[in-house]
């Protein structure tokens, strides 16, 4: 089942980001849930990173909202908010 995982930065912490990257990366590397894609969030202008988006293809909300929970953007607090909502792919 696909789910969506919305993130926003915590903009008291603007180089949270740059500073766990690589660990983000590697996590998402190294986990079992499939992604079908997955990206930063802009600005308006498309030139700060605010945020991320990732569709998930999970077994079940759990696993989606463990996905998100364990990832180091998480954990790290480079995330302010965090949404998991399931997806139904229409077109």
């Amino acid at each position: 089942m696909h789910f969506v995982i919305y993130c926003l930065d915590d903009p008291a912490t603007p180089h949270a980001r740059e500073r766990h990257y690589a660990a983000h990366r590697a996590y998402l590397s190294s986990v079992p849930v499939p992604i079908v894609v997955a990206g930063p969030l802009t600005d308006a202008v498309g030139e700060r990173r605010i945020g991320s988006m990732l569709l998930v293809d999970a077994r079940d909300l759990e696993e989606a909202r463990a996905f998100a929970a364990n990832d180091p953007f998480h954990v790290n607090k480079v995330w302010k908010d965090v949404a998991v909502h399931p997806f139904i792919k229409a077109v």
